[in-house]
């Protein structure tokens, strides 16, 4: 599975999106982007996403013919959102500080292994793992939650890229930097601070609302269920996260 495509939109799943190309920008006047190479532009985006103060990701693919969708928020602080399967349920995220919470939905609870009759007991419960270090739950979940390991999780190097084509992407114009295959590409807003508007291969991650307000609250205590480190291993956690 491509590292696109095991990152998907969670509620809101990218449609077909009608892009008008035209010539690439290096050859339009009054282009900021004109006199920088695609490894400088590409990496001034990448520092810029890492500063924001926050940001959103969506998008979807697939692996082994399922359909996978997240949708999340990021900030310094944490991150929330949604990832979900279609075979294996999904579940909400939250995670603040070093604390992080998952929120099953039935169908998760299910091919976890709750019976029918027990749902009702479940329903509506947010997870938590007692583990430290590689077997907290805040550690599966960093590669979802943090810019730096999210570039490196989806986006080709940096380095040895063209440009590419210019699109449309919700509004504003973009530029393609691809690497020289053609299969992997990010997408820049075409202005003097540049930003990452989409990471694509054989499926797509799109970005928007950079700065917007994000909130992070953790759920009630009354709400929560405990587990010990690694418990969620032997359920559905880590095959539905599996090449992030």
């Amino acid at each position: 599975m491509t590292s696109a495509a095991a990152v998907i939109a969670a509620g809101a799943v990218c449609g077909p999106l009608a892009l008008s190309a035209t010539a690439a920008p290096s050859a339009q006047a009054g282009n900021p982007l004109a006199r920088l190479t695609a490894d400088q532009i590409a990496k001034k985006a990448a520092t810029d996403l890492k500063a924001a103060a926050s940001f959103h990701y969506h998008g979807s693919g697939k692996d082994s013919g399922q359909t996978i969708s997240i949708s999340m928020s990021v900030t310094h602080k944490g991150c929330t959102g949604s990832i979900s399967d279609g075979s294996m349920g999904g579940f909400a995220i939250l995670v603040t500080g070093k604390a992080a919470w998952i929120q099953p939905n039935d169908k998760f609870w299910e091919t976890a292994g709750i019976p029918a009759s027990q749902l009702s007991l479940v329903h509506g419960k947010w997870l938590a793992v007692t583990g430290t270090g590689s077997n907290s739950l805040s550690a599966v979940l960093a590669p979802l939650c943090n810019a730096n390991k999210l570039l490196s999780l989806l986006a080709p190097p940096l380095t040895g890229l063209v440009k590419g084509k210019t699109i449309k992407i919700s509004g504003h114009r973009a530029l393609e930097l691809r690497n020289r295959s053609a299969h992997e590409s990010i997408y820049v807003s075409i202005s003097s601070k540049p930003e990452i508007l989409r990471i694509g291969d054989h499926g797509a991650i799109n970005f928007s609302a950079f700065g917007a307000r994000v909130t992070l609250t953790p759920p009630p205590a009354s709400d929560v269920i405990t587990l010990p480190g690694g418990s969620l291993s032997a359920h559905s956690l880590q095959p539905l996260l599996r090449g992030i």
